[in-house]
């Protein structure tokens, strides 16, 4: 199959081009390059999508199958009381509806029964559709911490937490999950002392790294990110209230860190209609505005910055990764960056650039063709016109732009 690009983004961070042309063979991508380089080439069909914009399959760094992003309370508390099977079906729905918004890669972190394990299975054996699946299988969090009310596996104490960081590892995980620090009081305007002790977090990095697994964190204030990076982990989540020296030191760190800023958005725009305690309007804005201010400040010195959602979150639907990219363009990042901190950066932070996160010879062909030039609004990328995960469209296609060749 040969694909012709209007607009063409590659992923890398390099310039967009016009006009380039994808080959395509069992999946995988063999050939980028201009028409005069396919001029004789062998071609069973070719694609034309020259109105459109060619970018790799994003990648989401951080979701919740098991949940949706509604934001009726009760329904939310329902959920976490569902059984397993009803939640499978939940969660393979929503995996189906991530890749049809043009999410090829996720990277589920955490929820009940590890059905996030099933659901890799699931989507490699091609039972269901789905993009492909990173899992921690269950996080890691002290007896009665933060999530282990979703399934998370409760250790208390370095041995048992290596211990918990084996059983994952054995089920099947792809990372390890841990829980250092709670939620944001936003009330107070604090994160509170970290759950998990530096010592803590430094044994299950060994094990993980012993056996060949990357960490991530889900850490808030200064006390609990600068813990995680002392144990040399490879992902903090949130890092919600850090200050100026926190941000610095994560800046020239080989850390990535993913700020998911839509959950802290759309919590904003919740209390402005909705009266909860927990989410007092001028403590929630103080707190937004004091996490868009410390990202600004990362990407203006370097931070290895990612894109995820925490989709399954208040308000935050799976797939919906075009506004987490807007979130970031706003807080300084330039389009070209933000695409990348979904494409090839994203990629290379989750362990998967050998296979995807660009578009290259060697990879698979993960793409998204979208209606519009994605880097002059990134609301653009939920114009979707054809999804491809691994060479298979995942949309009807659209016979006017496909062209026969002899």
């Amino acid at each position: 199959m040969l694909i012709k690009a209007g607009l063409f983004i590659d992923g890398s961070g390099a310039p967009p081009r016009n006009d380039r042309f994808i080959a395509v063979d069992n999946g995988k991508i063999v050939a980028v390059g201009g028409e005069d380089d396919f001029a004789a080439a062998q071609v069973e069909h070719a694609v034309d999508y020259s109105p459109y914009t060619v970018l790799p399959g994003l990648i989401d760094c951080h979701v919740h199958l098991f949940l949706e992003g509604i934001d009726d309370m009760e329904k939310r508390r329902c959920r976490l009381r569902e059984g397993r099977e009803i939640m499978l079906f939940r969660a393979a729905r929503n995996l189906e509806l991530t890749l049809r918004k043009g999410v090829t890669t996720v990277r589920d972190l955490g929820g009940p029964y590890g059905i996030a394990t099933t659901l890799k299975r699931a989507v490699g054996e091609k039972k269901i559709l789905g993009p492909r699946v990173l899992t921690c299988h269950r996080s890691i969090s002290v007896p009665g911490g933060h999530f282990h009310y979703a399934g998370g596996r409760e250790a208390a104490g370095p041995e048992e937490i290596a211990q918990a960081v084996r059983e994952q590892i054995a089920a099947g995980a792809d990372l390890v999950k841990l829980m250092v620090t709670g939620m944001v009081d936003f009330r107070a305007g604090e994160t509170g002392i970290p759950e998990l002790s530096r010592n803590d977090i430094q044994a299950a990095v060994a094990e993980a790294q012993r056996l060949g697994r990357p960490v991530s964190v889900h850490a808030n204030g200064p006390c609990g990110v600068r813990d995680a990076l002392a144990a040399n982990v490879n992902t903090v989540e949130h890092g919600i209230l850090v200050d100026n020296e926190t941000v610095g030191i994560l800046s020239q760190s080989q850390v990535h860190w993913v700020p998911t800023i839509s959950p802290l958005w759309q919590i904003l725009n919740y209390c402005r209609d909705h009266s909860a305690a927990a989410f007092p309007e001028e403590g929630v804005e103080r707190v937004y505005n004091q996490h868009c201010a410390m990202i600004s400040q990362g990407i203006a010195a370097g931070a290895e910055i990612i894109a995820g959602t925490d989709a399954g979150a208040l308000g935050v639907d799976h797939g919906e990764v075009w506004r987490e990219l807007a979130l970031l363009v706003a807080c300084g990042m330039s389009p070209l960056a933000a695409i990348q901190a979904a494409t090839g950066r994203a990629a290379r932070a989750i362990g998967v650039s050998n296979t995807t996160g660009t578009v290259a010879p060697g990879k698979h062909a993960d793409l998204l063709v979208v209606c519009g030039n994605p880097l002059q609004n990134m609301s653009l990328l939920r114009n979707v016109i054809q999804v491809y995960k691994e060479g298979e469209s995942i949309l009807p296609v659209r016979r006017q732009y496909q062209e026969k060749r002899r």
